[in-house]
């Protein structure tokens, strides 16, 4: 079994149940090292199209919104244990301080010269739009924007192809999908909260939120097959994921035309 886990940021600030203090987070890596074989993000694709059928569990492990915290902490923790990960950049801010979440808001996001030097440590980046709207709420114009101006930035300034994009809140439909595939993406990062009745395929991969309040048996479930633990975490998700919308609904009015700052 294939499990995509995703972290948000790793401190002590931000929203209680999305941070996770880094001693948490160093027992959580421990934990999964133990339990399951973390695979480099590099081999994302390889994973995503083959049919893994081994008794221990493969995980990898993402970073949702590029968050600072996560060269400053989780980098050097993970780096100890020759562990790399996914970073999801919001590509109109990087370098930037968080303004686009009314309930994280004053959280600085990655710069350039430290996706660098990700990238050059084995991890990855993907796409997380140019400004974090809710896709599903956007004009088709302001969605064209917000899928290829990403994807020409973060290729253009850091040199390398970009053939995923993970989805603001994970939110997503069929109009979304074509819009992510015209672009060129091969890969979308949704979660498991985002209902959606369609033949799934690498363009709506399912992540799986970790929080700090979840305990060891509660992530040993997160990449089990199923049980009832895991169908209690599902229910947990779901509810945090709608507290998220918040954010979205505040700002449904600006997700309207291309907007002239970036």
């Amino acid at each position: 079994m294939f499990t995509v886990l995703e972290f948000h940021n790793i401190s002590s600030r931000g929203i209680c149940w999305t941070n996770m203090p880094a001693k948490r987070f160093a027992d959580v890596l421990d934990l999964l090292q133990a339990k399951t074989h973390i695979v480099a993000p590099t081999d994302l694709e390889r994973y995503l199209n083959s049919q893994d059928d081994s008794e221990r569990p493969h995980v990898m492990l993402s970073f949702d919104d590029g968050y600072e915290e996560i060269y400053t902490t989780a980098y050097p923790m993970m780096r100890e244990r020759g562990l790399a990960g996914m970073v999801s950049t919001v590509a109109g801010y990087v370098g930037k301080r968080n303004l686009w979440d009314i309930m994280g808001g004053g959280l600085d996001h990655l710069g350039w010269h430290q996706l660098e030097e990700l990238l050059a440590a084995g991890w990855s980046i993907c796409s997380h739009t140019m400004t974090h709207p809710d896709l599903k709420r956007c004009t088709d114009d302001r969605l064209a924007w917000e899928l290829e101006q990403s994807k020409q930035i973060l290729e253009k300034r850091l040199g390398l192809e970009i053939p995923a994009v993970a989805y603001p809140f994970g939110r997503f439909n069929s109009r979304v999908l074509r819009a992510a595939q015209k672009t060129g993406y091969r890969i979308g990062f949704t979660v498991g909260a985002e209902v959606w009745k369609g033949v799934r395929g690498p363009l709506t991969t399912i992540r799986v939120p970790v929080y700090q309040i979840d305990s060891d048996p509660l992530i040993r479930a997160k990449v089990a097959p199923d049980g009832f633990h895991k169908r209690l975490d599902a229910f947990k998700n779901r509810f945090f994921n709608r507290l998220s919308l918040l954010t979205s609904f505040a700002d449904r009015h600006r997700f309207k035309g291309i907007p002239q700052q970036f």
